[in-house]
């Protein structure tokens, strides 16, 4: 049910509370409508876009130029589903290795994860050599708001009330919980059993810390917006590649060679102590430039030049720019804080957000990229040309960031984790994170897959929980 008015709920019980409708909030309400639990989930923005209700998102970016936020995060029903790019891909098991919670506790939720994703569970990948794959991702449109609004008005079970905003979280001695809330200018308390946090990779950690200030109810040694991280992209230069060639070691069948070829760091190359990461390449038609790359090969490597030439000829080219997304490693110094002078209209702090990437994580970023322009230059399957401003990336002016990953890092001890591996903060018995937020690591892998997959499993563990 979708209500418009908070009086039509304030008397309704709701087991589970979810703060946030974007594809985690919305896919632990799935899991728990499948063992049959009422849950209410609270949005914060309205059906549509608004700029207005988009203005509580300010932040202030203190150090490195990172992507608008108005750009990688929407303050509305399903959330940031509303413009994500879709790709989809469960962790790799490397990936995971620091993680407290393995790929085989992930590994079961995938089926459910691609049916809600609306994809095919085929993720398959071939080796290139010791240190690359190629990689098949699956893409997704699934919109959560055009997808579930039907589902959740005819649901018995999943509740959803828009334009309630959330201020803070407050407890009792008998650990019960209750939010304060803001609903059409007027505060409200509510009560549940459990709370799920679901707000997004820098809501989660600004709700936390405003309450943590506001009351004893989190505690205050736990590393709350620390480490946070993003998945820095850019385009990192362009290839010339032979498709017969390149089906040697691929397979011509194994995807369209003409979709995005996407190649991936191995476990050996993580191992090497690089960091992960993955490329793909789109098919430019621009036969102009691409004469005019080949002439510059030939001046260099005339055999490889007519070799790319007759190639041309035959339409048997690959030719595209490289889209880079690479590994960031986490950073106690980078971080999500309260401003101290600036709030939002309902008086609540505004994020800080404290970032600035790391020389050896560029570093490391730029050795992927010239490995990978070795491995095509030695199996012979084309050309690589390193974009020359890859080497001068330290203005960070060409990266891309949109995914906001960190500051309520999962784990087992509360010393250096906000939240356990069942997603419940450290010392408190029923107030939940998810989301990608408790991210330990990044990975090289767009994190939507993975952060369902973890609110599906949270989900699964709440109702056990209820039945006991």
């Amino acid at each position: 049910m979708i209500y418009k008015d908070f009086n039509q709920i304030k008397n309704l019980n709701f087991p589970v509370l979810i703060i946030g409708s974007g594809p985690a909030g919305i896919s632990v309400a799935l899991k728990l409508e499948e063992k049959k639990i009422k849950c209410l989930i609270i949005e914060a923005g309205d059906e549509d876009y608004s700029e207005k209700s988009q203005n509580f998102y300010e932040s202030k970016i203190i150090g490195d130029k990172i992507t608008n936020l108005k750009y990688s995060r929407l303050r509305q029903f399903g959330g940031t589903s509303n413009q994500w790019g879709g790709w989809s891909k469960p962790m790799e098991d490397y990936n995971l290795a620091d993680w407290d919670i393995k790929n085989n506790e992930l590994l079961k939720y995938e089926k459910q994860t691609c049916k809600i994703l609306g994809i095919n569970n085929q993720f398959r990948k071939s080796n290139l050599d010791n240190l690359f794959n190629q990689i098949e991702f699956q893409y997704s449109s699934v919109n959560f708001k055009n997808k579930y609004k039907d589902h959740i008005e005819k649901s018995k079970y999943i509740n959803l009330i828009l334009n309630t905003q959330i201020t803070d979280f407050y407890g009792n001695e008998n650990n019960t919980l209750y939010v304060n809330c803001i609903f059409d200018k007027k505060k409200i308390q509510v009560h549940s059993n459990y709370f799920v946090l679901a707000a997004g990779g820098i809501e989660n950690s600004r709700i936390l810390l405003w309450t943590r200030e506001k009351n004893n109810l989190i505690d205050k040694n736990l590393p709350i917006g620390e480490n946070w991280m993003t998945h820095p992209w850019f385009i990192a230069g362009h290839g010339l590649l032979r498709k017969k060639e390149l089906g040697k070691y691929l397979g011509n069948k194994f995807i369209n060679i003409e979709d995005p070829l996407h190649i991936a760091s191995s476990k050996e190359f993580k191992q090497q102590n690089l960091l992960s990461g993955s490329l793909y390449m789109n098919s430019f038609e621009n036969e102009k430039l691409h004469k005019e790359l080949i002439k510059d090969i030939l001046c260099i490597a005339p055999n490889l030049g007519k070799k790319l030439a007759r190639s041309l000829f035959k339409k048997d080219l690959k030719c595209g720019n490289i889209f880079f997304h690479f590994e960031e490693l986490p950073n106690s110094n980078n971080k999500i804080s309260l401003d101290k002078n600036i709030k939002d209209q309902n008086k609540i702090p505004i994020s800080n957000l404290f970032y600035k990437k790391s020389d050896f994580t560029l570093r490391k970023a730029k050795m992927m990229m010239e490995e990978f322009a070795n491995t095509c230059r030695k199996l012979d399957i084309g050309r690589v040309g390193i974009k020359k401003d890859i080497y001068e990336l330290e203005d960070y002016d060409s990266l891309g960031v949109y995914h906001h990953l960190g500051g309520t890092k999962l784990g087992n001890s509360h010393k250096n984790s906000v939240v356990d591996t069942n997603l419940k903060i450290h010392n408190n018995k029923n107030l939940f994170v998810t989301g990608s937020s408790v991210f330990p690591t990044s990975g090289y892998t767009n994190p939507t897959f993975t952060i369902i997959q973890l609110s599906l499993r949270l989900g699964e563990f709440i109702s056990k929980k209820i039945a006991l």
